[in-house]
């Protein structure tokens, strides 16, 4: 007489399996989407400290190429033109009678090459402009300014922000601060603020004016350091995170006449 047995999972084994199964699935979900919200969060933050270093990037090639026109040719005439200083004890000469000079064929037009800022806003010429077709017919210089203004998000158009603006302006004229088309740089600006030195000034200034300044050391003078911050703010888990960045960006060639003595200022 043969004996059969049935070899088998009870019920309570079969239920502990799925248990221990569907717990690991949850628990491997839950770490793959705890990943998934890591990666994005860094990948956000990756991408906004790219955007504020490529801005600054853009501003301080733009400060480093500013660009001060000088009309030599017209400095060395009033130079020579300029009546000599008497000595002490000798009569002074009377001038000499000279032919009238000759006019030139072509008008001669000079650039007019302005740094007009403020702490928020800057506006100046800059060498920094590339060609972007072949023989076009453009300077090699360009108005440039930065200004904050407020602007719909790019990603979302329903959220409006504090945006950074880049101007530049092909043709120059009189006013370094107006005309020419602008484009967002950075969006969510929570700081842009702007100081200038240079010869003549003691400690760092809030504004700088080349064209309309009483002041000596600035006017048709060019700051010789600009100093930059800008920053930042985005809401991460839903708290204000903030991403700054300063310079003091140097300018390569301020180009400046020689200061007057005793033309010294203070800071503002």
């Amino acid at each position: 007489m043969k004996s059969s047995s049935r070899a088998g999972f009870t019920l309570i084994e079969v239920i502990l399996a799925i248990t221990i199964l569907s717990t690991l699935t949850v628990l491997t979900t839950q770490a793959l989407s705890r990943a998934l919200k890591a990666k994005v969060k860094i990948q956000n933050e990756v991408d906004d400290v790219s955007a504020l270093r490529d801005t600054m990037r853009m501003i301080r090639t733009d400060l480093n190429l500013a660009y001060h026109h000088r009309d030599f040719e017209k400095e060395l005439l009033d130079l020579v033109n300029k009546p000599a200083s008497p000595l002490p004890g000798v009569p002074a000469t009377p001038p000499r009678a000279t032919a009238p000079p000759v006019p030139r064929e072509n008008k001669r037009y000079d650039p007019v090459t302005h740094f007009i800022g403020t702490e928020t806003q800057v506006n100046f010429i800059t060498m920094n402009n590339g060609r972007t077709t072949a023989n076009a017919q453009q300077a090699d210089f360009i108005e440039v300014g930065y200004a904050v203004k407020g602007c719909r998000n790019l990603t979302d158009s329903t959220k409006s922000s504090q945006c950074l603006y880049r101007r530049t302006q092909l043709l120059l004229d009189e006013d370094v601060a107006e005309g020419g088309t602008e484009s967002v740089l950075l969006e969510n600006i929570s700081e842009f603020k702007v100081r200038y030195i240079g010869e003549g000034k003691q400690d760092w200034v809030s504004t700088w004016n080349t064209k309309n300044s009483s002041d000596a050391a600035t006017r048709l003078r060019f700051p010789q350091i600009v100093e930059v911050s800008l920053a930042i703010e985005r809401d991460v888990d839903k708290k204000k995170r903030t991403y700054s960045i300063q310079y003091a960006v140097p300018i390569h060639f301020p180009n400046n006449p020689p200061l007057a003595a005793g033309a010294q200022g203070g800071g503002q």
